[in-house]
């Protein structure tokens, strides 16, 4: 009987924190996060402050229990997909035959956003969102892209520099837009992992290019200037 009781106490517990959490991302995509007040938070939750309290001590420690949970997530995602040896030099691995094969990454990117759909949309609002945990998440993305382009066999140049500035880019736009859209507004997440997928497949063609032909990637860019 006694486990019953402090089972409920804490299942009531937990819900109380979801709740205030939840109802906090709902109010990011209208107001400043770090303007948002414990008052007006507590009135939105239909709590007393000193509710809030007993799980956060301000809005700021709200804000990073959440994004650390988080970022703890993704991280695990990623980490738990199985490494696969380099395969190479990119010319080698496209005369043998590419493997157009999307890699878990991608996908695992989107399960997340879908799983931590409404963190996720609030995080990354551009004018409300918090900049600096978007700066971590790229962090946390531009290791997994790597090792992705490593298993490429795609060199680590100037090229691929852009390549991967393009690539982080494209996952947040991609997540937000999807996000945002009614369902069916927008592409499926297989369609988006798709175009992701040829973005990756196209840079590793362009490797080969380069490597085949010996053009020189910064006089291509001179050239496009001229």
């Amino acid at each position: 009987m006694k486990s019953g009781i402090k089972q409920d106490k804490i299942t009531k517990s937990e819900q109380t924190r979801s709740k205030i959490e939840y109802r906090f991302l709902n109010m990011i995509p209208s107001k400043q996060w770090d303007k948002i007040s414990v008052k007006e938070l507590c009135e939105k939750c239909k709590i007393t402050r000193g509710t809030f309290y007993l799980y956060f001590n301000d809005i700021y420690d709200l804000m990073e229990q959440i994004e650390t949970r988080l970022l703890e997530d993704i991280s695990e995602r990623l980490s738990a997909i199985a490494p696969c040896e380099a395969r190479g030099s990119v010319p080698c691995i496209l005369e043998a035959g590419f493997d157009c094969t999307a890699p878990p990454a991608l996908f695992a990117w989107f399960e997340f956003c879908r799983d931590h759909k409404t963190a996720i949309f609030a995080l990354l609002d551009p004018k409300f969102g918090d900049p600096y945990f978007v700066k971590r998440l790229k962090v946390i993305l531009e290791e997994s892209l790597n090792v992705m382009m490593d298993q490429d066999g795609m060199p680590r140049d100037e090229l691929r520099t852009h390549f991967l500035k393009l690539m982080l880019e494209m996952h947040f736009l991609s997540a937000r837009t999807w996000l945002a859209s009614p369902e069916g507004d927008f592409l499926s997440v297989d369609d988006i992992i798709h175009l992701l997928n040829a973005i990756r497949i196209g840079a590793n063609y362009q490797h080969y290019k380069y490597d085949t032909e010996q053009i020189n990637p910064r006089q291509i860019s001179r050239d496009a200037k001229t």
